[in-house]
């Protein structure tokens, strides 16, 4: 999946070692140049009680 920011993959951005659940949960990017901050994906969590 790439970044709504800057459109990189998450690949390229650097990992948070937080304690947030989400798989995703990504920093800045590191490709030289680019500016991006933080990742931003399009998932949205879907309430498994509306499924």
């Amino acid at each position: 999946m790439n970044c709504l920011k800057c459109f990189h993959p998450h690949q390229a951005h650097e990992f948070n070692k937080g304690g947030n659940s989400s798989l995703l949960r990504v920093g800045r990017c590191l490709i030289p140049g680019c500016e991006c901050t933080q990742y931003v994906d399009k998932i949205e969590k879907i309430d498994e009680d509306l499924l």
